[in-house]
């Protein structure tokens, strides 16, 4: 898990991007992990994760999922 002390969605989502916009890929994806298995369909974690991620797969089935 990315953080002990979260306690919602919203602020796991915050924690995140604020990781992705300082740099910390690795810290922000592992916050959007932590919504994504709360929350499959959440599409700003989705298009965030896409972000965080090399492989073209992936993000394709990133952005898939935002569309489904």
């Amino acid at each position: 898990m990315y953080k002990q002390d979260a306690t919602n969605i919203d602020e796991a989502l915050e924690f995140a991007i604020d990781a992705i916009d300082r740099g910390n890929m690795k810290l922000g994806s592992a916050a959007l992990g932590w919504v994504l298995e709360r929350e499959p369909s959440n599409r700003i974690a989705l298009l965030w994760m896409a972000c965080t991620v090399s492989d073209e797969d992936t993000k394709r089935r990133c952005y898939s999922l935002i569309n489904s």
